[in-house]
């Protein structure tokens, strides 16, 4: 069972990352977006420092991100990590972690399935939706390795890797890591903030179905339905036409 303990702890650690970095994240999600900034904080993944979970059960839900200034390619900081919430969705436990940097800041939202009905407060849900209007529709095919090329950016989670430990997890194989669907989705765009919620999982091979909008929203699919959901800001300059919206900081 997890340990409500882990509730509030903090943990330092300095991060390094060079220009060579910043290019395997290039090349296992199809090209260079500010997103690097994401596995760069939450080095060896999202779900690191669960202590006391069934890891087969945990599942990343939502993902968020602010950037503070431009993240050099390569580059030194300090990393300061906290479990900021703990919440009971009954059929199971969300906890919210932050990862704070001089250049950037980072949420992360872990589902644990069965850690439910502790009597916790449920906390507040985050709406996601996309215009009417026409997007810009791509597609992306990933690669039968696309989750190997990923951990290569340092997600360590066997989720990804190891075949035995996806069928206990109840998949036929191994899954594509959400931030990677996440970076393949924003590649080649430009923002400052970047909210998104993993709806469901990607298998390595599928070919995504990517969605922009003008406005910042983005959803990407796969013939079985929505994958992903989320929304950017492109600049301080585009604060009128995301109003309405809050990052929650």
């Amino acid at each position: 069972m997890l340990n409500h303990d882990i509730l509030g702890v903090v943990e330092r650690q300095v991060r390094t990352w060079s220009r060579d970095d910043a290019e395997v994240y290039a090349a296992a999600t199809g090209g260079y977006s500010p997103a690097f900034a994401i596995p760069l904080l939450q080095h060896g993944g999202p779900q690191l420092g669960l202590t006391g979970a069934d890891m087969t059960q945990v599942l990343h839900a939502e993902q968020s991100l602010w950037l503070h200034e431009p993240l050099p390619r390569q580059g030194s900081a300090v990393v300061t990590k906290t479990v900021t919430g703990i919440y009971d969705k009954g059929s199971g436990a969300l906890v919210v972690s932050t990862w704070e940097s001089a250049y950037a800041k980072t949420r992360s939202s872990c589902f644990l399935k069965g850690e439910g009905g502790f009597g916790g407060e449920r906390g507040d849900t985050r709406a996601f939706e996309v215009p009417g209007t026409e997007p810009e529709v791509g597609y992306f095919r990933t690669t039968r390795d696309q989750a190997l090329r990923y951990c290569e950016t340092g997600d360590v989670n066997p989720m990804h890797h190891d075949e035995e430990f996806a069928r206990r997890a109840g998949f036929a194989r191994p899954i594509l890591h959400g931030l990677c669907t996440l970076g393949i989705t924003v590649r080649g765009k430009h923002f400052t903030e970047l909210h998104a919620r993993f709806t469901a999982p990607v298998l390595p091979g599928d070919e995504l179905k990517i969605e922009h909008w003008p406005t910042g929203e983005f959803r990407a699919s796969t013939g079985d339905g929505q994958v992903i959901i989320g929304w950017v800001r492109f600049s301080e300059v585009d604060s009128p036409r995301n109003s309405g919206r809050s990052g929650h900081e």
